[in-house]
C-alpha cells in the first residue's frame, strides 16, 4: 500500500496537480480552482499505474 498525502494549494495557471513519487509514500497537490482532488488522483494514476487499486490517502492541511 502507498500512502498519498495530498494538499489543496493554489498552483500557477495551467498547472493543475504536481506530485512527487518518494517510493513508499507520493505527495500530491493539486489547485481546487483547477482540478478536484477525485480528479488529480485519477491523473495521478495515470502517471504512476502502480498506484491503482494500491494506494491511501492522507489529507495534509496547508
Amino acid at each position: 500500500m502507498t500512502h498519498v498525502r495530498v494538499e489543496s494549494v493554489e498552483l500557477d495557471d495551467g498547472i493543475p496537480m504536481l506530485y512527487r513519487d518518494f517510493g513508499t509514500h507520493v505527495r500530491l497537490a493539486h489547485d481546487p480552482l483547477q482540478i478536484d482532488e477525485a480528479a488529480a488522483l485519477a491523473l495521478l494514476c495515470v502517471r504512476v499505474p502502480r498506484l491503482i487499486g494500491n494506494l491511501a490517502v492522507e489529507r495534509l492541511s496547508v
